[in-house]
């Protein structure tokens, strides 16, 4: 495929040459779709409803990028460099936390609490405060991944419909509460990043794509007959999602411009800028505001953003021994 300026290669090929662009307009879509919970009376918000396909895109990308970094590593270094990655800011993410609670919300919380979140186990409910899901959840994917990575191999496409099978069979029997719905419905994305790194070519996505394209039509029935939520409908959209994005933005891409240079930042420091989403999710029912919410909700991230890009950079020294 040719569009103006770009060398010959497929929009799929875009996709994975460029995750830092497409990173970064996920993460502008989640925020977005999160500001929909903290003013409610803005109606055009609603508009940004299905930026959340945003995390799925998150879960492509870590899908496919975990196979590199499992085929050139051992597995000490691939989990080391996992933690890394995550734990630094896991750490910072909790400390402001359980700040807020203590200062903001005046809360009593006790250091049973704070190892819940920090071995993640407020994600099933033992205890803690449950403020956000997604570092959980990827923690137990990169468990998981030495047994997925084998087993995708080996089935391939058939692998992605078995989860989709599994997940439709969950949410029938499993009707009440968000979190495991929200969580589990986003495994098949990552098992198609997994099954993208070890078939190459645009064909293989393709194919997942029509699977889930199936699997929304599932979905929608199920949704007529009150089964599922609105928003398990967004998360099968993700392939076409990121198809889509790839080809309305390919002049962006191609420019490499001031707003491809923007939206690469934001993907660089795409899971900052989620946790600096949680904290303000969390943080702004609690305020009494001197300015409109939207502003407020975006000056939040102006002052969070910087303080986690700054602490995790912190951590991770103090962790290397700098």
């Amino acid at each position: 495929m040719r569009s103006d300026g770009m060398e010959s290669a497929s929009v799929y090929q875009h996709i994975l040459a460029n995750k830092l662009f497409f990173s970064g307009l996920a993460i502008l879509g989640i925020c977005l779709s999160h500001l929909i919970g903290v003013d409610r009376e803005t109606s055009l918000w609603h508009i940004f409803y299905p930026g959340f396909v945003g995390v799925d895109i998150f879960l492509f990308y870590s899908g496919y990028g975990l196979c590199r970094s499992w085929e050139q590593n051992p597995p000490r270094t691939f989990y080391l460099r996992r933690l890394k990655r995550i734990y630094p800011l896991l750490l910072v993410f909790t400390l402001l936390l359980y700040g807020i609670a203590c200062f903001v919300k005046k809360e009593e919380v006790s250091f049973l609490d704070v190892c819940c979140n920090l071995t993640t186990l407020n994600f099933w409910g033992v205890g803690g405060i449950l403020a956000e899901w997604y570092l959980s959840f990827i923690l137990y994917m990169y468990i998981l991944f030495p047994m997925l990575y084998p087993l995708v191999r080996r089935c391939g496409m058939w692998a992605i419909g078995g989860a989709l099978a599994l997940l439709f069979v969950f949410l029938f029997f499993h009707r009440d509460g968000w979190l495991y719905q929200c969580a589990f419905s986003r495994v098949p994305i990552f098992l198609l990043g997994i099954l993208c790194y070890q078939r190459r070519g645009m064909a293989t996505y393709l194919r997942g794509m029509w699977t889930f394209v199936a699997a929304l039509l599932l979905m929608a029935v199920l949704f007529i007959l009150h089964v599922v939520q609105k928003f398990e409908l967004v998360y099968m959209s993700a392939p076409c999602v990121l198809l889509l994005l790839a080809w309305g933005f390919r002049k962006v891409v191609a420019t490499r411009g001031p707003l491809f240079r923007l939206f690469e930042a934001f993907g660089k420091y795409s899971l900052e800028i989620y946790l600096a989403n949680m904290l303000v999710l969390y943080v702004m029912p609690l305020l009494t505001l001197p300015c409109p919410t939207a502003l407020a909700y975006v000056l939040g991230h102006v002052v969070l953003v910087p303080l986690l890009i700054g602490a995790n950079r912190m951590a991770r020294r103090l962790l290397d021994g700098d």
